[in-house]
């Protein structure tokens, strides 16, 4: 998505990255699904993590990109972190 994005936001053609994050996006579904079901005490977090992703489309400019990408992977260390304790217990 973060590629997808700086290609958008440098006015290219980002056609071509566009479609690979639908690919992406795609593969995330059933991951999601799996720990939503399985692990439902992640619920949160797994979504934050998802929905942390797909905000980096919302980013007007490249330094706004770097900030949604960093809480993107902010959002998944939480989501790891969570994991940890949820299997640990």
């Amino acid at each position: 998505m973060a590629v997808r994005e700086e290609i958008r936001l440098a006015g290219g053609d980002w056609s071509a990255a566009r479609a690979e994050s639908h690919v992406t996006r795609s593969a995330v579904t059933a991951p999601l699904l799996r720990v939503r079901l399985v692990l439902p005490e992640l619920d949160g977090a797994a979504q934050h993590a998802v929905q942390a992703a797909y905000a980096m489309r919302a980013a007007d400019d490249p330094a706004e990109l770097q900030e949604a990408r960093e809480r993107a992977l902010r959002a998944v260390e939480d989501l790891v972190v969570a994991a940890g304790a949820a299997l640990g217990a």
